[in-house]
């Protein structure tokens, strides 16, 4: 197909589908030979394609002796106990167990490192830079407080003989 031909690439695969063409596809099927052959080729794999669709339907049945046949195995089955076979008890057992084992064994290893980094964590919260001791002074916990309205950073008694 042509660089010119891009823009009916949707009709011609539309045309070859269902068939339905514009008049202005038309007068283009008619000036370009290329196009016209892409889509007598389109139109001969859809033709063919519907062709085998019956064909698809007709396999998708079950046989005719399927419903004796299944009713046959189900009957030399009846008296039989379902019982799985010893192995694959055990195997399912093994399965299990191993599974449990790896699961704790992760969990466990999960733990240890959460108590690690839980431990490392409490040390920077504990962690105190040594300049602090210095930055100390007397009235630091007095500073900790802000006074409510009308109160004082300091809490001197007064005494009662002085004032008078």
């Amino acid at each position: 197909m042509k660089s010119a031909c891009e823009k009916w690439k949707d009709q011609l695969l539309e045309a070859a589908l269902t068939g339905a063409r514009s008049k202005e596809f038309e007068l283009h099927l008619r000036n370009c030979k290329s196009c016209a052959a892409e889509l007598r080729e389109l139109e001969a794999i859809r033709e063919h394609q519907d062709a085998l669709l019956p064909l698809l339907v007709r396999g998708s049945q079950p046989s005719p002796d399927f419903r004796t046949r299944v009713l046959a195995a189900a009957a030399a089955t009846e008296g039989e106990p379902n019982r799985a076979p010893r192995w694959r008890v055990w195997a399912l057992a093994g399965a299990t167990v191993a599974a449990a084992t790896v699961f704790l064994v992760q969990r466990s290893a999960v733990r240890k490192d959460e108590a690690e980094e839980l431990a490392a964590a409490q040390k920077l919260v504990d962690w105190r830079p040594p300049s602090d001791s210095l930055l100390k002074t007397p009235g630091q916990e007095i500073l900790k407080t802000t006074p409510k309205l009308g109160d004082s950073y300091l809490h001197v008694p007064v005494n009662k003989l002085e004032e008078e």
